[in-house]
């Protein structure tokens, strides 16, 4: 692989996890002394500019990157055999059924001229189903900030890291892609409740440019793609799921204060007392290994 002199790093981020890992990459590659340009996929956002390598960031949704990756690798230009990585994010790790979520993604920046060299899982809190404790997050945050760096070292250094998903999990991928249609139901059926104060954070933070104002409460578009930025930052706590509330935390999710509650600790149990269960088995190896 030539030398490296700057990197592109595409993300998409909902509720912030996505967007903390490419930041310690940036500061990884930074170090390195490489020119880093970055771009968020919303709606503001320019589309990026060119560089001797990109680096791709997708938060799992069903199994799969969500819909902005597929977008923008759609309307991306040749790649013209630049290397090329790819890093998903997760609160469950690299275990069944997250194995395949970064099949098509691969396929798709192939298909487009990219030499796809390296893929990765890190981990970042859970903001759906289950909710770590203080200590858990403090773990995990702590130990995604060394694989990154530890990731940056390896991209740069050319080596290679493909891995083979399970193929049941290939089976799932497929079958999670429907949450791509089901996205603008979801997004159709948001509703706000009495404490909304028609503020427009929620216009003002969508990264699909799917809210807008009405009489000064928010109206929902059918370009939701279940980020759930909106319900967890809505500064109220005034948006509220029509359908899939099952999946939102009851207690809401806010990165920033899990970050400053995580750093406080100092000192941390085994991972076999903190990420128990068969649903934390991937966390509980990805904080040993």
């Amino acid at each position: 692989m030539k030398e490296i002199k700057s990197v592109q790093l595409v993300y998409f981020s909902g509720t912030g996890g996505t967007a903390w890992v490419m930041e310690k990459f940036e500061k990884a590659f930074a170090n390195h002394k490489i020119d880093v340009k970055k771009t968020e996929l919303n709606k503001r956002d320019p589309m990026p500019a060119d560089a001797d390598m990109l680096v791709l960031f997708f938060p799992v949704h069903a199994f799969n990157a969500p819909k902005p990756i597929d977008e923008w690798i759609a309307s991306a230009a040749n790649g013209e055999d630049r290397p090329a990585a790819v890093i998903s994010v997760s609160g469950g790790g690299e275990i069944s059924p997250n194995t395949a979520c970064r099949v098509e993604v691969i396929k798709k920046l192939k298909g487009k001229g990219y030499d796809v060299f390296y893929e990765n899982m890190l981990i970042m809190p859970s903001n759906v189903m289950i909710r770590y404790d203080d200590v858990l997050s403090a773990m995990v945050l702590r130990t995604t900030a060394q694989k990154s760096d530890r990731a940056v070292s390896d991209i740069l250094a050319g080596n290679r890291m493909r891995l083979k998903p399970h193929l049941v999990d290939r089976f799932l991928s497929k079958l999670g892609s429907l949450e791509k249609a089901y996205g603008n139901i979801f997004g159709k059926r948001l509703k706000a409740d009495n404490n909304c104060t028609g503020c427009a954070w929620c216009a003002n933070h969508c990264p699909r440019g799917n809210i807008s104002m009405r009489e000064n409460k928010p109206d929902f578009g059918s370009e939701c793609v279940v980020c759930l930025r909106c319900v967890y930052g809505c500064p109220q706590n005034a948006i509220v799921p029509g359908s899939g509330k099952w999946v939102v935390l009851k207690d809401g999710y806010d990165l920033k204060t899990i970050e400053n509650l995580a750093f406080q600790l100092t000192e941390f149990p085994p991972p076999s007392q903190t990420a128990k269960g068969l649903m934390l088995k991937g966390v509980r190896k990805y904080i040993e290994e």
